[in-house]
């Protein structure tokens, strides 16, 4: 009768111990399934706030402006982006010319960067123009300050292409040329500031 018990009893922890070994096998299968299914989720939430220029800058914001745009890109943040973006243009042309400008009044002549650190309301962002065109604003500032009155209307003029050149690879339009407000004529300058003249008081 005793053998008997005990091998009931061996074979009772052997079943145990089994069942042992599978609940563990299992927790570990469970913990593994969570892992992965926490994994899962977090691929596939919205990746977070990029900014105003939706993570982009230097040239990869040019290429996004001029048509490149990134794969992934949702249409309505390009045009928000586009919106901002105008400024950023205008700021960097600005900001070239006024370099050559400063060079030609010292009497040097340097070489322009591609880049230039715009600052916005929305913080600092790279930006990144076409050597060619900020060569031609560079020399156009350059000869504004170095060349007698006379001879200004042809850098007017490439001052013009120029930015015609950039607002329209942008794809934004440009509401006046930029010789209007970085080179005015003595004539655009005196009409801004001049005021009507008023009739004489009539006599009682």
């Amino acid at each position: 009768m005793e053998p008997f018990v005990l091998a009931f009893i061996a074979i009772g922890l052997l079943v145990v111990l089994v069942f042992i070994i599978y609940l563990i096998d299992r927790v570990n299968s469970i913990e593994k399934e969570t892992r992965q299914f926490a994994q899962t989720l977090n691929d596939q939430k919205e990746p977070p706030a990029l900014g105003p220029f939706a993570g982009l800058t230097s040239k990869k914001l040019w290429d996004a402006m001029t048509g490149r745009v990134p794969e992934g890109l949702d249409p309505g943040v390009l045009v928000e982006v586009r919106e901002r973006y105008e400024l950023v243009l205008q700021k960097h042309i600005e900001a070239v010319f006024q370099e050559g400008v400063k060079d030609g009044q010292r009497g040097l002549s340097g070489e322009p960067k591609n880049t230039k650190l715009i600052t916005t309301l929305r913080g600092p962002i790279e930006s990144w123009l076409p050597s060619a065109q900020v060569n031609t604003l560079y020399k156009c500032g350059l000869d504004s300050a170095q060349l007698p009155p006379e001879q200004l209307d042809a850098v007017r003029s490439a001052l013009d292409e120029a930015g015609q050149t950039l607002y329209g690879k942008a794809l934004i339009n440009l509401v006046q040329p930029l010789s209007m407000t970085l080179m005015p004529t003595a004539g655009a300058a005196d009409a801004a500031v001049q005021t009507p003249t008023l009739p004489p008081a009539a006599s009682s």
